[in-house]
């Protein structure tokens, strides 16, 4: 029996769009995640209910409104994790975030890609040559513990960013990050290493 085009996406394999199943599961996260946004960001109860029924876990962390994503249950939030307003979510496949993360306002994760080749990329009905569509592809993206996502930040799928490492706003991640850094750019590369020694100074200053 051939795969659905959800196998094959949640898979990393290539499918064909658009996928009327998968628009119609995208319509119903939707409907969920409308209802979400009304909710005030103050009323913790009833948005961590409403985030534990629609993400694949979340743990005691706060998101605020207004968020986007296509599915919800690809996306999966540890403990302590702060994720500030108008954050996007493409999560065909899964988007992993750590505990203590803290994402600024704006940031992207996209997991959804599509070949390169535009000859591969394309769909034509093969009886008219009609452009019918596109090929697509997903890849997960994972962000580590304790780590600091700048505003604007653009993360690609298939990127992986490791513990307690600080990307610059603005930035756009197109492979993978390693932990302990501050990483900043476009595309984005490491600067130096993250040094926790400054943090503990000024600690005990106060």
């Amino acid at each position: 029996m051939s795969k659905t085009g959800y196998e094959k996406m949640v898979s990393g394999e290539l499918y064909e769009g658009p996928d009327w199943d998968l628009i119609e599961m995208q319509v119903e996260a939707r409907k969920k995640l409308d209802r979400l946004n009304a909710v005030p960001n103050w009323d913790m109860a009833n948005r961590t209910a409403m985030f534990r029924d629609q993400l694949g876990s979340f743990g005691d962390s706060f998101v605020l409104s207004p968020v986007t994503w296509e599915y919800g249950k690809h996306i999966h939030i540890g403990e302590g994790v702060f994720i500030n307003f108008e954050c996007v979510f493409l999560d065909g496949a899964e988007v992993r975030i750590g505990d203590g993360t803290a994402i600024a306002p704006r940031v992207m994760f996209l997991t959804a890609g599509h070949p390169v080749d535009p000859h591969e990329r394309e769909r034509r009905d093969p009886k008219t040559g009609k452009l019918i569509g596109a090929q697509c592809i997903n890849k997960p993206i994972s962000i580590g513990k304790h780590c600091w996502i700048g505003a604007g930040t653009i993360i690609v799928g298939g990127v992986s960013i490791g513990d307690g490492t600080t990307i610059g706003a603005g930035s756009v991640v197109t492979r993978d990050i390693p932990a302990g850094v501050l990483a900043a750019g476009n595309p984005c590369r490491v600067i130096r290493k993250a040094d926790a020694k400054p943090m503990r100074q000024a600690a005990n200053a106060a």
